[in-house]
């Protein structure tokens, strides 16, 4: 190599591989095995090799730079995606640009079309789309470049999208509640919503409650206002466990069960509480008579965040996960795995996720919008853990 710095050709040599191969495997262009692409990223490395960003795009067009959209960094569910979406870029040698919504529609419109370097920089963009409703367009706000959606839940996509196994895994999650023996099942995530209004859901917790609603009504088991609460973060999650523990205390004391600490307990964590949430027992402060009486023994919960949060609601209570209520999450953040107790989960495939997403990105960048919208829905497996215990289990 001659003095100064490495070219695209010293890399190439370094590699054993042509110029134009080691062009591809550098740009994360598809058509490159990943073994001789994992050589040449191994000879850049090697040389101190930079692409000349502006060179490139002036040459080519093109950044290699992806850009990722997601509703919040403060959570087990997005810090996960998060790296798991950047390590399968970085891997094919393309670089993310990572930006959070806060659920804002705005925010999201902004993140695609106002942001500084949106139109010039990016290759293509990966927006999570839980929380922004469906009548944003996102397709025309960002310049027609290419574009998927995680989560967008669409009867007939419209762009390119990777979706949760949200029906299927939510009702395995309620009928594991069942298997475990659970006769009386509260569901936490989307509103309440009849069966029929159901039919054509269209995001990720409605779909979530109508896979729980199935799983319910297959087994003969109730479904109705009472025993559906609102709640998607860890402070809903305390709310409607707070809702729940009133319900099974009103039921225990129906039945002339002892309500030890009740007093005490519902003043904990009041202050902490999302009020905003609407996640609010009838008759909780102090009229139990009006709190219906419901002897809960099985939560299922529409993420994992939300189960943390239900978890400690009940334990505000005096209520013990599982041996008086067991509790399933959704997502399988790594978190949920060393918590007291360790929570069972639906634990969806985000490896598989990042493939499908990156490989839809890939294949836009090289071909254009030369296809209809494709969609692909990511596995998943049922996680048992300590929170769906019963005492045998747990000796």
């Amino acid at each position: 190599m001659a003095s100064g710095k490495p070219t695209l050709r010293d890399v190439a040599a370094e590699a054993g591989v042509s110029p134009m191969t080691a062009s591809n495997a550098l740009r994360g262009k598809a058509g490159v095995k990943e073994s001789t692409r994992a050589k040449v990223l191994t000879a850049a490395r090697k040389l101190d090799y930079r692409i000349n960003l502006t060179a490139s795009m002036l040459k080519s067009g093109r950044s290699n730079i992806i850009h990722i959209i997601v509703n919040e960094f403060d959570s087990p569910f997005y810090s996960k995606l998060t790296q798991t979406l950047s390590r399968e870029i970085t891997s094919r040698g393309l670089t993310p640009f990572i930006e959070q919504t806060q659920y804002s529609p705005d925010a999201a419109e902004h993140a695609l079309s106002s942001n500084p370097f949106s139109g010039q920089l990016f290759d293509g963009e990966i927006l999570h789309a839980t929380g922004l409703g469906t009548n944003l367009p996102l397709a025309k706000l960002n310049g027609g470049r290419p574009l998927v959606l995680l989560d967008a839940c669409e009867e007939t996509p419209t762009v390119d999208a990777v979706n949760f196994p949200n029906e299927e895994g939510e009702r395995a999650a309620v009928q594991h509640l069942i298997d475990q023996g659970c006769s009386s099942i509260a569901i936490v995530g989307h509103r309440f919503a009849p069966r029929a209004e159901l039919t054509h859901a269209q995001n990720a917790f409605a779909l979530r409650l109508r896979g729980a609603c199935a799983a319910l009504m297959d087994a003969g088991l109730p479904y109705n206002e009472t025993v559906v609460f609102e709640g998607g973060c860890s402070n809903d999650g305390i709310t409607a466990g707070h809702a729940i523990a009133e319900r099974i205390m009103a039921a225990r004391a129906e039945n002339g069960v002892s309500n030890v600490g009740t007093e005490s307990a519902s003043m904990a964590g009041a202050d902490d509480c999302n009020d905003a949430s609407g996640v609010v027992a009838a008759g909780s402060a102090g009229s139990a008579d009006r709190t219906p009486a419901i002897a809960f023994d099985g939560v299922c919960c529409a993420n994992d965040f939300a189960a943390f949060g239900v978890i400690r609601g009940l334990a505000d209570y005096g209520i013990r996960v599982p041996q008086d209520v067991k509790v399933i999450g959704f997502d399988g953040v790594t978190s949920g795995s060393y918590a007291t107790p360790s929570l069972s989960t639906i634990q969806v495939d985000l490896n598989q996720l990042a493939k499908f997403a990156i490989d839809m990105i890939v294949e836009r960048i090289e071909d254009g919008d030369s296809t209809p919208p494709s969609r692909a829905t990511i596995g998943w497996q049922l996680v048992k853990r300590e929170s769906t215990a019963n005492s045998l289990e747990l000796d």
